[in-house]
């Protein structure tokens, strides 16, 4: 268990940085989807913003988060599989919490807070575990 304590506490410093550029690209998409009426659904704008922001999250991960050297191909399989899944639960969870918050700005950075910290898990566990 101590082993597993230091491997998500030496790469949760730069995950956190990584995911707040990331976030903050993906939420300034979803801002201007919405904003400039492009989509008047909170949920296409999230699906929309998280494709496009995908390259930049991938890449981030993979060379500063976790400075990855291992396959990319089975990386990058991983990552799509985990941000597909993440994309699927996001857009559950951002619908479920827009029955209770009138807010989808609101909704979507609280969706955001829940997603980011199952995906360190996911990632720093799975996607790109050094014994891969």
């Amino acid at each position: 268990m101590t082993f597993l304590w230091a491997k998500i506490g030496a790469s949760l410093d730069r995950y956190v940085l990584a995911s707040l550029l990331a976030n903050a690209f993906a939420y300034t998409l979803y801002t201007l989807l919405s904003a400039l009426e492009i989509t008047t659904q909170p949920v296409i704008a999230f699906l929309a913003a998280s494709i496009i922001s995908f390259p930049l999250s991938f890449y981030l991960n993979r060379i500063w988060v976790f400075k990855s050297k291992n396959n990319l191909h089975i990386e990058l399989l991983k990552f799509s599989f985990g941000y597909t899944l993440a994309l699927i639960c996001g857009a559950l969870l951002l619908n479920a919490l827009l029955l209770f918050i009138n807010n989808p700005y609101l909704a979507q950075f609280i969706s955001m807070i829940i997603l980011g910290s199952s995906a360190f898990l996911l990632h720093s566990l799975w996607t790109f575990n050094k014994q891969n």
